[in-house]
């Protein structure tokens, strides 16, 4: 899928290859502890991206778990207190942490000491990036050569005679927390902890094809210096950046004679600059282009490549299958770690738990309103019953308020049932987004360089809620009594999301229609327009309550909202729900005279506001994220898309620094692959993405790639550390 473009409706049911930008990693918590007591990952087995964040990682790590090992049961003698699994930078700082706090400790490392540092190609500069965040361990780290860093490791490894043994590759462990073994070919290392530091360097994908084995040493993985090729006929399979750079390097002198294979129609895994460059050097003659190809055996002179015409003899004196490599799959399996991508039975067990909790809220909620929203309790408690706990909780929650209203006034609420439940509903809504927003916006302000941002959409989507509850519940019932206090809620969430803007009105007062059909009008038609101009679909996440829930209490799952051209593909359903709207609001008002007593109605009303406004949506944030409805059916989400695609000015642009560490695509809540875009220093913005401008991608990237701007090219605010905010826009 290219990056600037929406995916077609092919994809609805093509779940397609995993993207680069969402890779399998095991579960962590908080803690980098996995789902077994007493195994942690650190490093690039948990997605940590960068050498100086790589060797905090290990040192972090090793400073949570130290104090868990003081506990009664003790370390015997024959035992290490941990086994660290891997040498690179966050096995290597994990390492000198464990012995400056006295600990026992052992490293086993499968290849070589700081494998992935050897495997890299002669001369590679490694950049002490990001700059701004300190250097926790105290490894050595500055900008250097991948041969000064080696140098200067392997002295601090033997000045202190660090326990770490190479070419002995991890086949099991077994046990548990205070009580694990690790076994190797070489033996085995009775430990407490462990402490899994893995890449995958030492894991590269092969092709599985005829003759790979038998020519083994001519077929390669990693390009370790270009000036041992000359002269020679050379095969590169793969179409990643990897790939593209070693047929940079290896044809750009000219000497060699280059071929690039890979089974990909066309370029979309690499950065921008790698896909000119090898096409520049294909214009030249110097790289042959095979895409939409494979490799299928390796013979003594020449390799087999087919495609869509008769199959071609290429000859090789050296060939490089660079096509990935992968986390150690199956020996997590076998330990029993759980990876992101895994639904295990315990996992659909409480999706059905938690779908049941969230329906019974709701229909209780609405009990007594003769739908089909009450099915089963309309069969399980009586009117008498229900009213009796509504009245009795409606009475405690509203105690705080009750010395604002006249008694005549209190035996009006106590005798309407739709505002007791809609009180108490919204005094939980209230406080649930209260509590789990401030939560959010602790981790975020945490994250940010410049906190203000995220200060700024919390508060904001917090203190709308908050003050519409009281406008609802408080100040409308005093203005316009009971009875119409609840239409205050459209001013909040214009149509067509609060659907009830235009109808359900009887013998009426004409200024009170005028009013909220007015302030109806307004939101839809002109504040929603205006605010899509420079402002995209911040509304989402800066206003709305709906969204506000999601972005509160579903942050937490931001991580596992729905990723992939699929995913992306089902957003077209929000346009569908949104004509509903706009066409059953019509009859309505049309043909049953603002009436909303009829089938047109109570099918909006079961389908949308009940399982796609309510249900579905937060039964499921703990397994896909908190923008499911936002994302997929809203309406209103969907309309101030189409606005600010069609003429936005808002954006997120991306300098040349990304490293493909995938942290932005990884927190997006609505799906987008943001690393596709930055990798090659592309914008986006609403005409070919559901971005609701939150800002998570810009806070999250260790590099600073990203920030709003304008689409005029006046960048928005900058701050103190040069990144945009938006704030201005």
């Amino acid at each position: 899928m290219s990056a600037i473009t929406r995916p077609s409706l092919r994809a609805l049911l093509d779940k397609g290859p995993l993207q680069p930008s969402y890779p399998v990693l095991p579960v962590v918590d908080e803690g980098d502890q996995t789902n077994v007591p007493g195994i942690y990952a650190v490093g690039e087995l948990a997605g940590t991206p960068l050498v100086r964040l790589g060797l905090n990682a290990g040192h972090d790590a090793i400073q949570r778990i130290a104090p868990t090992l003081k506990g009664a049961a003790g370390t015997r003698d024959d035992q290490y207190d941990i086994v660290i699994i891997g040498s690179g930078s966050s096995g290597l700082a994990a390492t000198v942490a464990a012995r400056d706090l006295g600990l026992k400790v052992v490293t086993l490392e499968a290849a070589h000491f700081a494998n992935t540092f050897v495997t890299m190609t002669k001369g590679k500069v490694l950049f002490a990036e990001p700059e701004d965040v300190r250097l926790r361990s105290r490894v050595w780290f500055e900008e250097c050569t991948k041969e000064e860093l080696l140098d200067k490791w392997r002295a601090l490894r033997d000045s202190e005679g660090l326990d770490i043994r190479e070419q002995e590759r991890v086949t099991a462990v077994r046990g548990r927390e205070d009580d694990f073994v690790v076994q190797t070919p070489q033996g085995e290392y009775p430990c407490r902890r462990v402490l899994l530091c893995l890449g995958k360097a030492g894991n590269p994908r092969k092709l599985g094809v005829p003759g790979e084995r038998e020519h083994a040493e001519r077929i390669h993985h990693k390009l370790l210096d270009p000036d041992d090729h000359t002269d020679q006929d050379i095969v590169i399979v793969g179409a990643g950046d990897v790939a593209c750079e070693a047929a940079i390097a290896l044809a750009t002198p000219g000497h060699n004679r280059v071929t690039l294979s890979a089974i990909d129609a066309e370029f979309t895994y690499p950065k921008q600059r790698n896909i000119d460059a090898v096409r520049q050097l294909e214009a030249e003659g110097k790289l042959t282009i095979l895409l939409g190809t494979r490799v299928t055996a390796f013979g003594a002179q020449t390799c087999t490549i087919e495609g869509d015409g008769d199959p071609r003899e290429v000859r090789y004196d050296h060939a490089f299958e660079m096509i990935g490599a992968e986390l150690p799959i199956r020996f997590l399996r076998d330990v029993g770690i759980r990876l992101n991508t895994d639904w295990p039975i315990g996992r659909y067990a409480t999706l059905l738990a938690v779908f049941l909790a969230v329906y019974s809220l709701y229909s209780l909620k609405s009990f007594g309103k003769g739908s089909l929203t009450e099915f089963p309790f309309n069969l399980l408690l009586s009117v008498q019953t229900y009213d009796l706990w509504l009245s009795t909780l409606f009475s405690a929650a509203f105690a705080p308020f009750s010395f604002l209203f006249s008694a005549e006034q209190i035996e009006q609420l106590h005798a309407d049932r739709g505002f007791q439940q809609g009180f108490l509903y919204s005094g939980l809504y209230t406080l649930v987004m209260g509590g789990f927003g401030y939560e959010a916006l602790i981790r975020w302000r945490g994250k940010a360089r410049d906190p203000r941002y995220q200060t700024y959409r919390f508060a904001t989507l917090i203190g709308f809620q908050v003050a519409f509850f009281f406008i609802v519940n408080v100040i409308g019932v005093h203005a316009v009594g009971v009875k119409y206090a609840w239409r205050a809620w459209g001013l909040y969430q214009p149509f067509p999301l609060f659907f009830n803007t235009y109808f359900w009105w009887y013998d009426d007062p004409l200024w009170l229609m005028a009013f909220f059909i007015g302030f109806g009008l307004l939101g839809t038609f002109v504040a929603i327009p205006l605010l899509s101009r420079n402002h995209g679909k911040r509304f989402c996440t800066w206003v709305c309550g709906c969204g506000g829930l999601a972005e509160t209490l579903g942050d937490r799952w931001r991580h596992l909202a729905a990723k992939g051209p699929r995913s992306r593909a089902w957003e077209f359903q929000g346009l569908v729900v949104g004509a509903a709207a706009f066409l059953i609001a019509a009859v309505l008002v049309g043909i049953y005279d603002t009436h909303g007593d009829n089938v047109w109605w109570y099918a909006y009303n079961y389908i949308v506001d009940f399982w796609l406004v309510a249900v579905i949506p937060i039964a499921v944030y703990p397994f896909f994220g908190g923008k499911v409805w936002c994302r997929y059916w809203c309406p209103l989400a969907a309309y101030n898309g189409l606005l600010a695609g069609w003429y936005g000015r808002l954006k997120i642009v991306a300098n040349d620094q990304c490293i493909t560490c995938t942290e932005c695509s990884k927190y997006c809540q609505v799906g987008v692959d943001v690393m596709a875009f930055a990798k090659n220093s592309q914008p986006f913005d609403n005409s070919n993405t559901a971005c609701i401008q939150c800002g998570i991608c810009i806070d999250v990237c260790p590099m600073d790639v990203l920030s709003f701007e304008t689409s005029d090219g006046l960048a928005t605010k900058l701050i103190a550390e040069g990144r945009s905010t938006g704030l201005s826009a």
